[in-house]
């Protein structure tokens, strides 16, 4: 690397709370393709503010922020949010800029892109615990539905979706049965999984580890792993590289 090189390099910051599993992807992604990065983990502790109050005296390109805690935290400590942090209520991605730090929240726009790579179906249905945070995600489906625990909780889910997108909350068995017949895409949340709703023309998107007895019963399957390179990938794109989601080996 040439001393000028050098000189443009700017600190990435990886904020976590423990054991980080985007550091490694991410510096590896970075010394790779030489982008003019460093790479480093963090834990920010009770420091969080004026660790990302530091980003912009301090040189920083920015700070990716792992945990979900630590992304609910920062919410309250930005000057500038983008809308999908502002919807979503987290950040995963700070910027510094000459008028203050910005917040981005990339983890819907990753489900988004990864969907619309692999074409996986038109109607979705959502299992598991809802994430309110990723309903941005499946913005480009004609139809979600849910399967919940209570109705309410369904509801307020597909209430962030438009109208023309809503579909069926289903909380009894045999509602869900009928539902999920109607599937062609299932986007698997975790908790536990009736197998019997699974059909052979399904196809899998986990956000949460598929449970090996599941997997012969489903069409195609993309686990937690592939998610996560979406994911990474879009917090690199918004710093201004574009590396596709093979890039990053997680």
């Amino acid at each position: 690397m040439r001393a000028q090189d050098y000189t443009a390099t700017r600190p990435l910051v990886v904020f976590h709370p423990g054991h980080s599993r985007w550091f490694e992807p991410l510096l590896a992604a970075s010394l790779h393709h030489n982008l003019p990065l460093f790479v480093y983990p963090s834990q920010p502790g009770i420091h969080l503010e004026a660790a990302l109050a530091g980003l912009l005296p301090l040189g920083f390109r920015g700070a990716v922020l792992e945990d979900p805690g630590l992304q609910a935290l920062a919410l309250d400590m930005l000057q500038h949010l983008e809308p999908e942090a502002i919807q979503a209520r987290r950040v995963d991605l700070v910027l510094p800029e000459l008028t203050g730090v910005r917040g981005f929240y990339l983890e819907p726009i990753a489900l988004a892109n990864l969907i619309r790579r692999y074409a996986f179906g038109d109607k979705a249905l959502w299992l598991g615990p809802v994430r309110a945070e990723l309903a941005q995600g499946l913005r480009g489906l004609s139809k979600v539905s849910v399967l919940s625990r209570s109705f309410p909780e369904g509801e307020s889910f597909l209430e962030l979706l438009p109208p023309s997108q809503r579909g069926v909350v289903a909380v009894a068995e045999v509602q869900a049965a009928v539902v999920a017949r109607q599937a062609d895409l299932i986007v698997y949340a975790g908790g536990s999984l009736q197998l019997s709703l699974l059909q052979p023309y399904h196809r899998v998107i986990a956000l949460r580890p598929l449970p090996t007895e599941a997997l012969r019963l489903v069409g195609e399957y993309l686990p937690p792993d592939e998610f996560q390179k979406f994911h990474l990938a879009a917090l690199l794109e918004a710093l201004g590289y574009a590396l596709p989601p093979e890039a990053f080996a997680v």
